[in-house]
């Protein structure tokens, strides 16, 4: 990777940290499809291990106890969908399963746009779960699912807590699922070490972006983040 484009990487992570920090979600919303222009090299394991470090921080300053149990069946499911990405994975190629994913999200976000609820069950939630868990693993946007299902019936306060386990937990079992895929080579692991200083300063800088997202920006974000995402990830697999 060359210095420009580390700076360039480097700008991205900030950004998409800050934002995962300040809100619960975000990171590969944001990174992935961007990092997969600028150093493909860095999909799927080291941006997800990226990821992995942001949930850590999210979920120690956001999430307790009484958040955990609500989780569960999300929590499955993701399990699940790990599971079906990693034998999508033997089988399919990367750029027919990124573009699938990414047109998944997109008809999510069409249907909330059009204000098409979906009830928050342990289903709905299991469901989910499973979506997240491969689209989470394969082109790193596992939070979409879950927070377009829970910005319907959630504050910004009330939907850290939840994501914060969902995402620690979602992420840690992506990077063992990629591991046992292969794809943690000496290489992956020197990038992923690279991408961990960006994420501490979007860290940082998130203590005044979460004040931001308590003001009803959620929604907006939710949607935007998830539409602009998808639609990169599918542009940049089609051109």
């Amino acid at each position: 990777m060359s210095p420009g484009v580390y700076l360039a990487v480097c700008v991205v992570l900030v950004v998409a940290s800050t934002v995962q920090s300040s809100a619960g979600f975000g990171h590969g919303l944001i990174a992935a499809p961007v990092l997969r222009l600028l150093h493909p090299e860095l999909l799927p394991g080291p941006i997800v291990f990226a990821g992995l470090a942001v949930a850590v921080g999210v979920a120690r300053r956001n999430s307790t106890r009484e958040d955990l149990p609500e989780m569960v069946p999300a929590l499955s499911g993701r399990v699940v969908g790990n599971g079906v990405a990693l034998a999508l994975l033997a089988v399919l190629s990367d750029r027919g399963l990124s573009i699938a994913i990414g047109a998944t999200v997109l008809a999510f976000v069409g249907l909330r746009w059009a204000g098409v609820g979906v009830p928050r069950t342990k289903r709905s939630l299991a469901g989910a779960g499973v979506v997240s868990g491969v689209g989470g693993t394969i082109a790193a946007l596992g939070g979409a699912p879950m927070a377009l299902l829970y910005e319907q019936h959630a504050s910004a306060r009330n939907f850290r807590g939840p994501m914060g386990w969902y995402t620690l937990f979602g992420g840690t079992l992506s990077v063992l699922t990629l591991a046992l895929a292969g794809e943690y080579d000496a290489d992956a692991i020197r990038d992923a070490a690279l991408l961990l200083p960006p994420i501490a300063v979007g860290s940082y800088l998130s203590r005044w972006g979460t004040p931001l997202l308590d003001r009803g920006y959620l929604r907006p974000l939710v949607l935007g983040l998830s539409a602009t995402s998808a639609a990169l990830l599918v542009a940049g697999e089609i051109l």
